[in-house]
């Protein structure tokens, strides 16, 4: 008996580590659709100064001649000012020349011999689902999206119509366009009041763009997500968050949220290239004792591709922070970026700080994009993770951060994330209240799964509430590094607490000589080092 369960054991051992075999064989497979024309030049317009209809027109237009022309679109948005710096970047790094426009209707007539006409929409109500349908078919006749406020004037400048989706339903574009060359692998679910995000990649990469305001009907997104292929992506952001993620995550599909993204059209051009974190010195490990409680802060929200490209860059209380490289920090940033923007994720890289303190990149939850491991269709789960090991391996991330729902103590799951090599550990957040397994730790084939201790979330846990919960931790006697109590893992709310707000919980605990707060990587070593554990 004893050997027919070893013989089984080597057997589920073996199974498990093909879910990652040969996954740096796919180190080169591209997964998103990128522009397959780098632009030369740029032609930029402020969204702000436009109305709706015409950030349509033009969103729709830029996604037209993307891989057309060598001129391209590109829009600024005040709400989003990062984008500017990601432009002058182009201009500074890769010699993209730009000049600004006012007026979308110069770009409509010097672009219109791209466009084989228009698809008419109604968004006065803005819910009227007719936006999308327009933008999925539009998609299919490489024409643009024009509501009917600028059908006259679309019409004057010699742009025939391809068809009238105005009185369509929110099933309409699913029934009658998936399966006549729409994208199976990406979709766009964005609502009818967002007027340009994403809409110029939508059709760039002919995507079914559909969205159901009602956070209890899942009919529509059930339809669709069944039928998108093995490890697929949902870009934009639905009604609800966990009904939406339950129901991608069953059907094998992971949703990056970007519904406030623009321009992956231009920044998709440039080539997606293997990245090397800076090897800061983080000196706390230099002078580790036996004796300490070991902290990291990891920052919350890096699956949030719209908030990498529109705003944490520049922000003086995220990335942007004149505090940031004072003390050791986590980020976790979107694997999206590889593919849609590289040259935003090597901005991030090449200003990450490396001195006596260090910033730390990690893959934000869960992988690829957002789902929830324990409920994600089984014959995705190797796929996804045979992408999230190459990508780790193009990123030189060694580190997974997990949002999933009371699945911290379910062995199977995290040996398949695991068994891949450039897996070396994961930080585990649950759903209903992230730090709800306090600080648990359990091994996946020698390596840790860490829960998270605590938060710094305003209203849950302040500034002044973490400070003092750690020093008591070191009071307890929680400062034997051989136990899984010594390390506390803290998850940062982005949009309760700034970086300053870090900075200050570190000022209190600095006067504590046997806490250390160190970064990520630093964090997991020390506990594969010194933590005792059995499997």
């Amino acid at each position: 008996m004893k050997l027919k369960n070893l013989i089984l054991g080597i057997i589920f051992i073996f199974l498990s580590t093909l879910i990652c075999t040969d996954a740096n064989a796919f180190s080169g497979h591209q997964y998103y659709v990128k522009n397959s024309r780098t632009p030369k030049y740029l032609y930029v317009i402020q969204q702000n100064d436009l109305s709706s209809a015409e950030n349509t027109m033009i969103a729709t237009l830029q996604g037209v001649i993307s891989n057309k022309s060598d001129s391209q679109i590109y829009t600024l948005n005040k709400n989003q000012p990062d984008y500017r710096i990601w432009l002058e970047d182009l201009k500074e790094n890769y010699g993209v020349n730009y000049s600004m426009v006012e007026d979308p209707w110069y770009l409509l007539d010097k672009f219109k011999s791209f466009v084989k006409g228009y698809v008419l929409y109604d968004n006065s109500s803005k819910k009227d689902p007719s936006i999308n349908n327009a933008c999925s078919l539009a998609a299919l006749k490489d024409s643009i999206a024009v509501d009917k406020s600028l059908e006259t004037k679309v019409k004057n400048m010699g742009i025939k119509m391809q068809q009238d989706c105005r009185n369509t339903d929110k099933y309409w574009a699913y029934d009658n366009l998936w399966n006549r060359g729409l994208n199976h692998s990406t979709v766009i679910e964005l609502s009818p009041g967002r007027d340009s995000a994403l809409r110029d990649y939508g059709i760039m990469s002919r995507s079914l763009v559909f969205y159901e305001d009602d956070p209890k009907d899942f009919s529509l997104r059930n339809k669709v997500f069944e039928s998108m292929e093995s490890d697929s992506t949902c870009l934009g952001w639905g009604p609800d968050e966990k009904g939406n993620i339950s129901t991608a995550s069953r059907n094998g599909v992971s949703v990056v949220p970007a519904d406030w993204s623009y321009n992956l059209t231009v920044l998709s051009a440039f080539p997606s290239s293997p990245l090397i974190q800076k090897n800061g010195s983080d000196s706390t490990k230099n002078s580790a004792s036996k004796n300490t409680h070991y902290v990291t802060f990891i920052m919350s929200d890096g699956d949030n591709q719209q908030w990498n490209l529109g705003s944490n860059f520049g922000s003086s209380k995220w990335y942007g922070s004149p505090e940031r490289g004072s003390f050791n920090m986590g980020f976790s940033i979107s694997p999206s970026l590889y593919e849609l923007a590289p040259t935003v994720l090597k901005m991030y890289y090449k200003n990450a700080s490396s001195n006596t303190s260090k910033d730390y990149f990690t893959v934000s939850p869960s992988g690829n994009g957002y789902m929830y491991p324990s409920e994600f269709k089984s014959d995705s789960l190797k796929p996804f993770l045979k992408r999230l090991n190459s990508y780790m391996k193009n990123s030189d991330q060694k580190y997974v951060s997990v949002l999933d729902n009371w699945s911290l103590y379910n062995r199977n799951l995290w040996d398949k994330y695991t068994a891949c090599s450039n897996i070396q550990g994961i930080f585990y957040l649950n759903y209903n209240r992230q730090d709800d397994y306090k600080g648990k730790i359990v091994w996946s084939r020698g390596k840790p799964v860490v829960s998270c201790r605590n938060l710094l979330w305003s209203k849950i846990e302040e500034n002044e509430d973490l400070a003092r919960d750690i020093n008591r931790y070191v009071k307890n006697g929680f400062t034997d590094i051989s136990r899984p109590e010594a390390y506390t893992f803290v998850y940062v709310h982005a949009w309760s607490k700034s970086m300053e707000d870090v900075n200050e919980v570190i000022r209190q605990l600095n006067k504590n000589p046997s806490v250390k707060v160190v970064a990520p990587d630093t964090f997991m070593e020390l506990i594969m080092e010194n933590v005792k554990h059995n499997e």
